[in-house]
């Protein structure tokens, strides 16, 4: 009896002009935006030390100009920490998987000139571990931690409780062929997501570069959406991917409609990317 057979031989070898239009819609790695939408009491806090300002956003809006500014991004590969099971069938070790397991969300960044992305991530550290003189708690301002008590030898840190400094973290993947009929976005939501660790980013002499700055963030779980086909009539740029993504978040909605013709139909009234 052969390996194969012969319905199967015939499927070892195609037509190129049958697999044509399979390779050549692959994805590329240099196509990903990455979107902070923070809110609560954190948006205030960074508020209050002048992230948001005109002067700092280049003319973006909001979180903008340093979602822009990430520069890579870890696709994450989800895993089971698994359990074993010797003896129960003689000779035999039978594992099965007991915790879903999330890794590490690594960020890397461009630093621009005004240096508003140390300042963000810096100040999301305050607003998590605030400084105290005393009873006083000590909130930066657009100039840092320049309060008189930052320099107290008492001066002392507190941490406030993770539902008041979590945020969500999205990271979505699309393509380069934007006007493009049925196209699709791919997006992974970190769920309350905050930075565990931001790596040391040297400077030196020794020939100038463009300095980064990578942070390492923790979060309880992700969970993925897809944005269904879309139709545009033009060239679509990043307003056209949020209302594309939050259509995606809730078909029954008001927000969000199909007509006869199969042309999704959306409110203007959307959260921020």
């Amino acid at each position: 009896m052969p390996f194969f057979t012969e319905g199967e031989q015939k499927r070892l070898t195609y037509n190129i002009a049958n697999v044509l239009n399979t390779f050549s819609k692959v994805s590329t790695t240099t196509f990903f935006k990455v979107t902070f939408p923070i809110e609560g009491g954190l948006k205030s806090w960074l508020t209050n030390v002048g992230i948001y300002d005109a002067a700092e956003t280049d003319g973006l809006d909001g979180m903008e100009k340093i979602e822009l500014l990430c520069s890579e991004a870890t696709v994450p590969g989800p895993s089971f920490k698994s359990s074993e099971l010797i003896g129960n069938r003689q000779g035999v070790v039978e594992k099965f998987p007991l915790i879903r397991a999330f890794p590490e969300l690594a960020l890397t960044f461009y630093v621009d000139s005004n240096h508003a992305v140390i300042r963000f991530f810096e100040e999301w550290y305050n607003y998590i571990n605030p400084l105290y003189d005393e009873n006083r708690k000590i909130i930066s301002t657009r100039r840092g931690q320049s309060d008189n008590g930052a320099y107290k030898k008492a001066s002392h840190y507190k941490f406030k409780y993770p539902n008041e400094y979590t945020q969500t973290i999205q990271l979505t993947k699309f393509e380069k062929d934007l006007k493009i009929t049925n196209s699709s976005y791919y997006t992974y939501e970190f769920i309350q997501a905050f930075p565990a660790n931001i790596q040391a980013a040297p400077v030196s002499y020794n020939g100038s570069q463009v300095l980064k700055y990578t942070v390492v963030f923790d979060y309880m779980r992700y969970i993925t959406r897809r944005t269904p086909g879309q139709s545009f009539g033009d060239s679509i740029g990043i307003p056209d991917l949020v209302t594309a993504f939050n259509a995606s978040t809730n078909y029954q909605s008001a927000e969000f409609g199909v007509d006869s013709a199969g042309t999704i139909q959306l409110s203007q009234d959307f959260r921020p990317f």
